[in-house]
């Protein structure tokens, strides 16, 4: 017979076996590495048009076709190959306001060995996930002059920090963006940022979904997939919400889904009512109380029901799954 403290034991066991998270892997034995550089240094150290010039060459050996996306398109600075890109680029690092920017990103980011850590384990997560996924080669951050948060190529990603300063910054207080923006130009939703930027640009591909239920479904991949490669990042910021807004959501999920069945919504394809449900926005039109993007938010946990029903289903498998009906027929709120 079993004493109270072998039953003990087994129990928590039992507990900790049924609640376990299948994404939280342990990726220690994953292979990967990738460079850092950090652009707005080397810019914003330069003392002429002449040190600028150099640094100039330089970083378009280094960042390539990042760089070349960031002095024309980012900086609208025109071509790195220009004879005059010098002058242009040291009027850039010599504007007092762009000189501010890069004192805070200095004092926010000087040390960037915590974030450095945290991007590697994340690609080493995707990577265990999706061991054919492309994998970047370098990560460069700089000063977009709140132009850009992350872009990314097949090999790199492009780091604005200045559009991770905080909204009490002192120079985002002042820039012309709406407050629901400036309310989350946060460092902690930077990891989201990234795993956003290089799942579309180098996995999944940009949506082109025409009804509500594939934008649902889309969404709801991208999530699980960002879900995925931040296991640990607490569930709001994996969605780029507040902490209340991601718990009136998950509250109201049943009502919501109601709405959209009773409003016959799921396969709709009017433009308007996807925008109104999947593009960032303040708010959701006609859901009082509802942050933006709450279709998003339904879709991730319409896939997050899919994946908790059919364990052998793995991340690769969902990606490519393509029968959207499969996914909807799984997904019951639980007060429906």
């Amino acid at each position: 017979m079993l004493s109270r403290k072998n039953l003990l034991i087994i129990l928590i066991f039992f507990i900790t076996a049924c609640s376990s998270d299948r994404l939280d892997v342990d990726v220690s034995d994953v292979e990967f590495e990738m460079q850092f550089e950090h652009f707005e240094d080397e810019m914003f150290n330069c003392k002429s048009v002449s040190e600028m010039d150099a640094a100039n060459k330089q970083l378009v050996e280094k960042g390539q076709e990042l760089y070349e996306f960031y002095v024309f398109d980012v900086l609208r600075a025109g071509s790195p190959y220009d004879d005059s890109v010098g002058t242009y680029l040291y009027y850039f690092i010599t504007d007092t306001t762009m000189k501010m920017a890069y004192q805070d990103i200095r004092t926010e980011f000087g040390d960037f060995s915590e974030e450095e850590d945290q991007i590697v384990d994340m690609f080493k997560h995707l990577k265990y996930h999706l061991p054919k996924a492309l994998l970047p080669e370098k990560l460069i951050t700089y000063n977009s002059a709140f132009n850009y948060g992350v872009v990314s190529t097949p090999n790199k990603i492009g780091v604005g920090l200045e559009m991770y300063l905080g909204p009490e910054n002192r120079i985002i207080q002042q820039v012309g963006f709406p407050v629901y923006v400036k309310d989350k130009m946060k460092s902690e939703y930077l990891m989201v940022d990234i795993a956003h930027s290089w799942l579309i640009t180098n996995v999944m591909g940009e949506n082109k979904g025409e009804t509500f239920l594939s934008q649902m479904v889309y969404y709801g991949k991208l999530r699980y997939a960002i879900d995925a490669m931040l296991p640990n990042l607490p569930d709001h910021l994996k969605i780029r919400y507040t902490e209340a807004e991601y718990d009136w959501s998950l509250a109201s999920e049943d009502d919501i889904w109601l709405y959209i069945l009773d409003m016959n919504w799921v396969y709709s394809t009017d433009m308007k009512l996807l925008l109104r449900f999947f593009e960032e926005a303040p708010t959701t039109v006609g859901i009082e109380g509802s942050p933006g993007r709450i279709g998003q938010f339904m879709g991730w946990q319409m896939v997050k029901q899919y994946m908790e029903k059919n364990e052998e289903v793995s991340v690769a498998d969902l990606l490519l799954q393509d029968n959207e009906t499969v996914i909807l027929k799984t997904y019951k709120p639980d007060n429906e």
